[in-house]
């Protein structure tokens, strides 16, 4: 039996992602000791490896929960269920973001190249080659993992909409979401119920603020529940200050699926 610093330096993930599985549900440790430590066996290693494969293919936490206690992922996807059909539609979004990554790198390989080929034929290397590499290589650190989330049918959507977006209509959904976020906590700081007309009304308004993204798009807000669904695990070194600044509480999103579900 491992402790859970143990099992999480055995397993390379963090004490805090352990704590967040055994919340939900998905690995719950073997047993507790006399003092209150959680207790892991090394078979839960496999356990472990079958959720992070799951997570890697871009299914969220509560897909993977539903596709554990229905039974082996591997029994899922060649049957004919709803789960199989859940988990075929992820992998091939998963593939097709992994096909904008390898375009991604070979347009870096292809940059190389070009830089290779031109200090062979010349003394003085051309810097401009190497701001291009380094473009390239920014591109692809900085890819929007936000992808993975979403189905082909849904990125379509989402590029479509990106032709009417402008820095004026950004600037006003930007404003209309600060003044939702401190409306909402103006109803928690008042202990408001979320069942009340008015909290009902906050979220009325704030599903008006979502369709302004998905555009009435269900794929979209299918891959837009999936992200937040998925919040715990975001990258956090990947998100922008300025996102960071602007992402609702998880206590508000939680009053306004309270009120949502009292409609």
């Amino acid at each position: 039996m491992l402790r859970i610093q143990e099992f999480a330096k055995l397993a390379n993930v963090t004490v805090r992602t352990l704590h967040h599985y055994d919340r939900l549900g998905l690995l719950s440790p073997a047993l507790r000791s006399a003092s209150g430590y959680r207790l892991y066996r090394i078979e839960d290693l496999a356990h472990l490896e079958r959720i992070l494969v799951l997570r890697y293919l871009g299914i969220s936490l509560r897909e993977i929960a539903t596709l554990l206690a229905t039974g082996e992922s591997k029994q899922a996807a060649s049957s004919q269920s709803p789960q199989a059909a859940s988990l075929s539609a992820t992998l091939d979004r998963q593939a097709s973001v992994l096909r904008e990554r390898r375009d991604g790198i070979d347009r870096v390989l292809h940059a190389i190249d070009r830089a290779r080929e031109q200090l062979r034929a010349e003394s003085t290397p051309d810097w401009a080659l190497y701001q291009t590499i380094l473009k390239e290589i920014a591109m692809q650190e900085n890819q929007d993992w936000t992808q993975k989330y979403y189905s082909p049918e849904a990125h379509q959507t989402i590029a479509e909409r990106k032709q009417l977006w402008s820095p004026e209509l950004q600037q006003k959904i930007t404003a209309d979401w600060q003044q939702m976020y401190a409306d909402v906590q103006d109803a928690l700081d008042r202990h408001l119920e979320p069942a009340s007309p008015e909290g009902k009304a906050l979220a009325a308004r704030w599903i008006k603020l979502v369709e302004a993204f998905t555009g009435g798009s269900k794929p979209v807000l299918e891959g837009l529940n999936s992200l937040y669904a998925d919040r715990a695990n975001w990258p956090a070194q990947k998100l922008d200050p300025e996102v960071q600044k602007n992402l609702p509480k998880p206590e508000l999103m939680a009053f306004i699926r309270a009120a949502q579900q009292s409609q």
